[in-house]
């Protein structure tokens, strides 16, 4: 990637940076010469692991911060000390949140928001939102383009609407610079191992069978997560980065 007469990114806040998307995406920032330092704040649930960082942690760019972004001291204090905020965490597994709804809520809908404000009393210059095209909800034919309405189906689905409508709310609002990535189904190395790709390569591997809903005619996009994340960080860089 050519960053001739950038200016320097400096020191970016990633979110979830230990889950599977964000890890990979961190260890994207740390190649850029302009990138002078990344910290990682995960709460180290279900889907964050440090082992996802691997050699990211050989980098004197990085700083991991163990909490959770619903501990708005925390939160303050770290987003005061970067530049940019890139934010990846979320409770994410939808089938968890048939029975969980609660977390889900809390996560997506309250710990944005604690994030964004922090954003606005700290001047943050970009505020990069990760959200899922399922907030459009299951689409018959053709994909969702940003003019679509926000049609959630199910409670996960609907947390990060609420999360992106908040985000935007910011925007609107108070002028914090956020923008908004709704990408399809990811796949790739280190990915959780319940996710559908993982756990039906594993299952079929072992000779075990696989579950499929109805007659199994079900279609879906899906989008390798170096893709996604060479997405993201053109969003993060702006126009002409």
């Amino acid at each position: 990637m050519n960053q001739t007469n950038r200016p320097p990114m400096e020191k970016i806040l990633v979110t979830g940076g230990a889950g599977f998307i964000g890890s990979h995406f961190v260890k994207r920032l740390l190649k850029a010469d302009d990138v002078a330092a990344v910290t990682v704040l995960d709460a180290l649930t279900y889907a964050g692991h440090k082992e996802n960082l691997g050699v990211a942690f050989l980098s004197p760019k990085l700083t991991f911060v163990e909490g959770n972004i619903l501990d708005a001291d925390l939160v303050d204090t770290l987003v005061g000390q970067h530049t940019a905020v890139v934010h990846f965490a979320a409770e994410s597994h939808v089938d968890r949140s048939f029975f969980e709804a609660g977390n889900f809520l809390a996560t997506n809908v309250l710990g944005t928001h604690t994030l964004l404000a922090a954003a606005h009393r700290h001047g943050i210059s970009r505020f990069v939102h990760v959200s899922t095209d399922e907030v459009y909800g299951p689409l018959v034919t053709g994909s969702a383009t940003e003019q679509f309405r926000l049609r959630p189906s199910v409670p996960y689905a609907a947390s990060k609407a609420a999360g992106d409508v908040i985000a935007l709310s910011y925007f609107q609002t108070y002028g914090v610079p956020v923008c908004i990535t709704r990408s399809s189904n990811n796949y790739g190395t280190a990915q959780h191992p319940e996710k559908v790709i993982p756990l039906f390569m594993t299952r079929l591997f072992k000779g075990e069978q696989v579950t499929l809903h109805g007659r199994g005619e079900h279609v879906r996009n899906w989008l390798h997560v170096e893709d996604n994340c060479a997405g993201i960080e053109l969003v993060l860089r702006g126009p002409g980065g």
